[in-house]
């Protein structure tokens, strides 16, 4: 805690907050397509600008994530996007649930978890730490 101001280091730095979202379309867009289109709907957000980090996205639902000051902003933006792809489909975009954490998110909107980042196995990686046979 910062003893003149009261503000801890998270109150700096940000807390993020996860945004799960739908987007129904005719024509799924792609992941490129779907960040493209976020991109420019969070520059002339209403609040201000955000910058979306988009986590997860399988062409029906996605989940952002954004600063925790920004949590207004980008919902406005986010069901302020009608067009995406290089086609420009039109796209109805609805949020769904706001969290802290993805996993809540995740789990509210059915997605699966997948592998830990502890639990992954490294593509090609051989040798010393990999838990094979002949590891050392």
């Amino acid at each position: 805690m910062d003893g003149k101001t009261g503000l801890t280091v998270r109150d700096k730095a940000g807390r993020p907050r996860y945004i799960g979202f739908t987007v129904d379309a005719r024509v799924r867009p792609g992941r490129e397509d779907m960040s493209r289109a976020l991109t420019e709907a969070g520059r002339v957000a209403p609040g201000g600008p955000v910058q979306f980090n988009l986590t997860v996205f399988d062409g029906r639902r996605g989940i952002v994530k954004v600063p925790h000051t920004a949590k207004e902003a980008a919902i406005a933006a986010l069901v302020a996007v009608k067009s995406a792809g290089r086609e420009r489909c039109p796209v109805k975009v609805a949020t769904v649930v706001t969290s802290g954490t993805i996993c809540t998110v995740k789990a509210r909107m059915g997605i699966p978890e997948g592998p830990k980042p502890w639990e992954r196995k490294r593509a090609g990686s051989r040798g010393r730490g990999t838990g094979e046979p002949g590891s050392r």
